[in-house]
């Protein structure tokens, strides 16, 4: 089966003076016709107002990725990443019922089971493996290439509750950016280490809740930590081995392995990311509630 490329829709969208090079860039399954049929927004009468607005979101939920049209092209063209675009679909299931909600941090825009008056839904991503569709991330890993792209500011998330096994805990996590992945050529294969540094607010608790404990509060520290680096372990091995496609540009941080540019197109760094092995390191240090820890 031939598989055709969008590069040449790239270039000539590029090349047009009439397309600001922050224009988001959303891929659909759907026809294009009916995808542009389907939307509307509860919150904006003009439809370019909405796809103007909505992608903002991301610095705040990491559920949704700003995805450009000049940081496609510059992805790909690049020798050490791969291009992304806005994940669209068509909600077919329109029958609003909270019962049946599911956890929306595992979900895409090609899912059917959202419930909800959206027609459309931009959510996830879209991996590109040059200029072709390989592969798509849920919601839960596109927060994941937010965070590693340093383009989110904070995030609600659960983590499981180690109160009540049960149940989970709500928290507001705000990533500190302090440091860059490191990667290291180790017997020719990419040995890449991630260093993540959380702040966490929990976002609701019960009237008779613990959370104000210091113990239970490392507990609940510790529980993040070994929820977060699964998450981000399953991630990364999943862009490698899976898609084949170094969406986070850890390439670019490879770099100084290398003597000279000769010597890095000979090791060939696309190639070569299939066989990373990545360390993950989270350090979460949660907080009660803004009220009871500022007062």
């Amino acid at each position: 089966m031939l598989i055709i490329g969008i590069s040449d829709e790239i270039y000539t969208l590029t090349n047009d003076p009439h397309v600001r090079p922050s224009t988001n860039i959303i891929v659909s399954k759907n026809k294009a016709h009916d995808y542009l049929e389907s939307t509307e927004s509860p919150l904006e009468n003009l439809i370019t107002k909405h796809y103007e607005i909505f992608p903002n979101s991301s610095k705040y939920t990491g559920y949704v990725y700003d995805a450009t049209l000049s940081g496609f092209l510059n992805d790909l063209v690049s020798p050490t990443s791969e291009p992304v675009a806005i994940l669209g679909g068509i909600n077919s299931n329109t029958e609003v019922n909270n019962d049946n909600a599911t956890n929306v941090t595992n979900m895409k825009s090609t899912d059917t089971s959202f419930v909800g008056g959206n027609k459309t839904e931009n959510f996830g991503i879209a991996v590109f493996k040059d200029d072709k569709l390989v592969g798509e991330l849920t919601a839960l890993e596109t927060l994941c290439l937010s965070i590693l792209q340093k383009k989110v500011n904070s995030f609600l998330i659960q983590v499981p509750d180690s109160e009540n096994p049960n149940e989970d805990v709500d928290l507001v996590l705000y990533p500190s950016y302090k440091k860059n992945p490191e990667v290291k050529i180790v017997n020719g294969s990419p040995y890449i280490t991630v260093d993540i540094y959380f702040i966490g607010r929990i976002y609701s608790m019960k009237a008779d809740s613990k959370y104000v404990d210091d113990k239970v509060l490392e507990d609940l520290s510790s529980e993040a930590n070994a929820y977060l680096e699964q998450i981000f372990r399953d991630y990364l091995y999943r862009t490698s081995t899976e898609l084949r496609a170094d969406i986070n540009d850890f390439g670019k941080y490879a770099l100084k392995n290398f003597l000279t540019i000769q010597d890095s197109e000979n090791y060939d760094w696309q190639a070569n990311f299939v066989n990373s092995v990545f360390k993950v390191n989270i350090d979460v240090s949660v907080k009660s509630g803004y009220i009871v820890t500022e007062t």
